[in-house]
C-alpha cells in the first residue's frame, strides 16, 4: 500500500486532528502490530478509509461515480466495534521454561506476549489461553525450533460451533495427545480440534497437512439466508456481518433479467450460493481445492443443484480463456481477487471476451484496484463505473474493503 494522506500501514495516518484521537482500549496497542488505529475515534476511521479509497480511484481513466461514504460495523451508540473477528490468529514462542502467546511486534518476526484482544471473538480468546496452559503442562516446546507454532481459532457467529487449530512443526503423539484431552476437557472447548503440521520456515500459517483428531470437520456459518460449511484450514471472511454486506450488495447488482453469473475468485461460494438461491445460474471459478469441496458440501447442505451452482477447480485466467466458459455468456461476473488484484490478463479477457453487462467487483486492495479498473476501461471506455462504496471489513487497521460496480457502454 502506498503512502497516502488518508492512511498508511505505519499506525499514524496524516491529518488526524486532536479531536479524532481516541485513547486505545487494547493494553497491547501500539506495541502490538496488529490495529493500527485504535487511537483514532471510529468515525473518523470511516472518513479516512473513504479518502483512501478516492485517492487510489482518482487518476483512473474510467467514467466514474462519486466514492459513497465507508460502510462501518455496527457499534453500541457512541462506540466502535469489538469481539468482530470470528477467526483469531495466536503464535507461539518459548520464553526460558514458558511458552508465551501473542501476535508479532509491530514491524518484526518477535512474538509480543498479550492478555488480551479485544477485536476477537470472546469464545475463541478463552480457548486460546486454555490451549496455552495445556501446552505449558504437557511440557511441549514452542516457536520454530520447537513443537507448537500457531493457533487458530474459527467460531461460528450464527452457531454454538467453534474449530481450533494447533499448528506444529512436527507431531509429537504422546504429548500432543495431553493437550488435546486437557483442551478437549475444559467448559470453552471445541466443537472440532486439528493439528496442522507445518515444518517448512516460511510465513504461511498453514503446512499441506491438516489431521481431524476430535469432533467435527467444519463449522456452520450462516448469512444472507445461506448455510455455509467451513473447514478449519480454508478461507472465510473473518468479519462474518461486514461479509453479510458484501452478499447483500452482490444480489442487489444481478441486472434486471440476468440468467448466468460467473463468479471469479469465488472460494468456498460466499457469493455464488446466495445467487444460485435467488434464481440465476452460477458458474463459480477458483483455483484451491479444498475451498471448493467446502462449496459443494455447502450447495448439498442448501440444496442448490449442481446444474444452478457449478463449481470449477481453475486459476481464473485459465477459466476465462476456456470456450466453455466463453460460451456462459455471463450477464453479470463477480470478481473478488486476492490483495494483487485480477491483473491484466483477467481483465482483458474480461473486458474482450466475456463482455458482461455489469461487473460487481469486491476488492481489499484500493491501489490493485485502481490498476484492474485501468485496464477494464481502456479502448475509450468499455465500462463506466456505476457505483463505488467502501466497507469496513476491518476496523481499527488501515484496510478497506471496497465494492465496485461496472456496467457496460
Amino acid at each position: 500500500m502506498g503512502r497516502s494522506d488518508a492512511g498508511d500501514s505505519a499506525g499514524d495516518p496524516a491529518g488526524v486532528p486532536a479531536s479524532d484521537r481516541v485513547a486505545p482500549p487494547c493494553r497491547h496497542a501500539g506495541a502490538c502490530g496488529g490495529c493500527d488505529w485504535q487511537h483514532i475515534a471510529y468515525h473518523a476511521q470511516l472518513r479516512l478509509k473513504r479518502a483512501r479509497v478516492a485517492e487510489a480511484l482518482a487518476e483512473v481513466p474510467v467514467a466514474a461515480a462519486a466514492v459513497s461514504g465507508t460502510i462501518g460495523a455496527a457499534t453500541p451508540v457512541g462506540g466502535a466495534p469489538w469481539g468482530f473477528r470470528r477467526k483469531a490468529h495466536f503464535v507461539f514462542a518459548q520464553r526460558g521454561a514458558s511458552i508465551v502467546m501473542g501476535h508479532y511486534r509491530r514491524g518484526s518476526r518477535e512474538v509480543l506476549p498479550i492478555d488480551e484482544c479485544p477485536v476477537h471473538s470472546e469464545r475463541a480468546n478463552a480457548l486460546a489461553f486454555v490451549v496455552r496452559d495445556a501446552l505449558q503442562r504437557a511440557h511441549v516446546p514452542a516457536g520454530p525450533d520447537g513443537i507448537a507454532r500457531h493457533l487458530v481459532v474459527r467460531v461460528s457467529a450464527s452457531r454454538d460451533e467453534m474449530l481450533a487449530t494447533l499448528v506444529v512443526t512436527r507431531n509429537d503423539p504422546s504429548r500432543l495427545k495431553r493437550v488435546m484431552r486437557d483442551v478437549m476437557a475444559s467448559p470453552v472447548a471445541p466443537t472440532g480440534w486439528f493439528l496442522n503440521v507445518h515444518p517448512k520456515a516460511n510465513a504461511l500459517l498453514f503446512g499441506d497437512d491438516t489431521l481431524r483428531l476430535a469432533g467435527r470437520d467444519r463449522v456452520r456459518e450462516d448469512l444472507a439466508g445461506t448455510a455455509y460449511l467451513v473447514s478449519p484450514d480454508a478461507f472465510f471472511q473473518t468479519n462474518v456481518d461486514a461479509a453479510e454486506v458484501l452478499v447483500q450488495r452482490v444480489l442487489a447488482a444481478i441486472p434486471d433479467d440476468a440468467a448466468t453469473v460467473l463468479d471469479l475468485y469465488a472460494g468456498a461460494g460466499l457469493f455464488a450460493l446466495p445467487l444460485a438461491r435467488k434464481g440465476v445460474r452460477v458458474v463459480a471459478v477458483e483455483e484451491n481445492a479444498a475451498a471448493v469441496a467446502d462449496g459443494e458440501a455447502s450447495r448439498a447442505l442448501n440444496r442448490i443443484s449442481a446444474e444452478r451452482c457449478r463449481f470449477v477447480v481453475a486459476r481464473a485466467e485459465d477459466a476465462l480463456a476456456r470456450n466453455a466458459i466463453r460460451q456462459a455468456r455471463a450477464d453479470l461476473v463477480v470478481l473478488d481477487p486476492p490483495r494483487t488484484g485480477a491483473g491484466d490478463v483477467v481483465m482483458r479477457l474480461l473486458r474482450d471476451a466475456i463482455a458482461p453487462r455489469r461487473i460487481a467487483y469486491v476488492s481489499c486492495d484500493p491501489d490493485a484496484l485502481a490498476r484492474d479498473l485501468a485496464v477494464i476501461g481502456g479502448r475509450g471506455g468499455a465500462y463506466t463505473i456505476a457505483s463505488v462504496t467502501p466497507i469496513d471489513m476491518f476496523p481499527h487497521t488501515p484496510h478497506v474493503e471496497t465494492f465496485v460496480v461496472l456496467d457496460r457502454r
